[in-house]
């Protein structure tokens, strides 16, 4: 299931409004003679109502918004506006008037183009303004998870704290287009009919999510008496100066840059291999059921929530036993280590870096050809949107 938030603004009709010599709105209550700039949601009956993020829709979130935006007369209509959400309002559950004594805003449909910069959830620590963003997290920073016997070290809530939008709003000929311009897509775009569409905000994660499964060639001999157990399994991180990002306090980004590729810092990093995934015998588990890419054994079902950065080399090492079987008794067993940096099991494919992007799920396959090789090697790792639903048909040799 495809899981997102799309947070919308109702166009309506022209107001006229006076200025303050500093190119921000006036904050005062105008006359209600016009329709006013609300918020509501565009998820149909048949869409679950969350977040991508798996937040409830219910999270407020904290928005900037300029009309003529990068023209001379430029203005600011909202300036870091909280929006509420209240479950019994109706139609509109997502209201700004009056919270921090915040005004209510009317469209001025003389004055396109429109942009939109948000995060979710409000933060009095994020700064949006007409060059970029700037969200600064000591409380709860961005921290890498970690997996170890099947406990997560932070919440997935805890890795990533917070998500961004990014909308321009444009108009040509007769209609009102609203570009996406983190993914650089137009939205919404059969409903562009007249000024009373609506204007979608969709939100964007700036982190990653990684993830690891496991195959096994058919061992020999082939007998269904012929278990393979996997003893012990680390994954690890290895990059160049052991400067790894475990977590992070800072988020900026520029115009230039793009409001979903910003950069990182106030940093702390790892001084040397840093785990993310670790896990003791996996009991009852027999790998002679995972013998390809479609039948591979998750080893982290639900992912790891990254910082993206890169130069990044991935250590896996593994302990695999080998019993055979006979009338429930074993009567043979072999111990099988594997210590690798992981490569591509291709001919001419790049070699044992690896990067990782925001709103990215990179699904790392991993692959022992021969229980006697002592080598385990990357068959592939497929690349895909963060809310993409499960699936092996986009796979992206490295």
């Amino acid at each position: 299931m495809r899981i997102f938030r799309y947070i919308l603004l109702t166009v309506t009709t022209v107001f006229a409004a006076s200025c303050s010599s500093d190119g921000v709105l006036e904050d005062v209550n105008v006359v209600n003679d016009h329709l006013p700039m609300v918020f509501g949601t565009s998820s149909s009956a048949s869409e679950s109502v969350v977040t991508k993020g798996s937040t409830p829709l219910e999270a407020d979130f904290r928005v900037s918004t300029w009309k003529n935006f990068d023209k001379q007369e430029q203005l600011t209509v909202m300036s870091g506006f909280k929006v509420d959400y209240t479950a019994s309002a109706a139609p509109y559950k997502w209201n700004y008037v009056g919270v921090n004594d915040q005004p209510q805003r009317y469209w001025d449909l003389s004055a396109f183009p429109y942009e939109f910069r948000a995060v979710s959830p409000y933060m009095d620590a994020a700064s949006l303004d007409a060059t970029g963003i700037s969200i600064d997290v000591q409380l709860q920073p961005f921290r890498a998870q970690t997996l170890v016997d099947d406990v997560y070290n932070v919440e997935s809530k805890e890795a990533e704290p917070c998500l961004v939008s990014h909308v321009n709003r444009v108009k040509e000929g007769d209609d009102y287009v609203d570009r996406d311009c983190i993914k650089k897509v137009e939205i919404n775009a059969d409903a562009k009919a007249n000024a009373v569409r609506e204007v979608h905000l969709p939100f964007h994660h700036l982190i990653s999510k990684v993830g690891f499964r496991i195959f096994i060639d058919d061992p020999q001999p082939s007998s269904p008496d012929y278990q393979v157990t996997l003893k012990d399994v680390s994954i690890s991180i290895v990059n160049a100066g052991n400067n790894f990002i475990t977590s992070s306090q800072t988020y900026t980004a520029t115009n230039e840059q793009g409001l979903g590729k910003g950069t990182f810092s106030n940093n702390a990093t790892a001084t040397g291999e840093f785990v993310l995934l670790s896990h003791g015998e996996y009991t009852g588990k027999n790998l002679r059921e995972n013998l390809n890419r479609e039948t591979a054994f998750d080893l982290s079902p639900f992912y790891l929530q990254q910082i993206p950065q890169k130069n990044l080399r991935i250590r896996v090492q593994i302990t695999m036993q080998t019993d055979h079987v006979v009338n429930g008794t074993v009567d043979e067993s072999h111990t099988f280590a594997y210590n690798s940096l992981l490569t591509m099991d291709k001919e001419n494919a790049v070699g044992e870096y690896f990067a990782w992007e925001p709103e990215k799920r990179y699904v790392y396959y991993l692959h022992i050809p021969n229980l006697l090789g002592h080598d385990i090697f990357l068959d592939t790792c497929e690349i895909l949107p963060w809310d993409e639903v499960q699936t092996s048909e986009i796979p992206v040799e490295l």
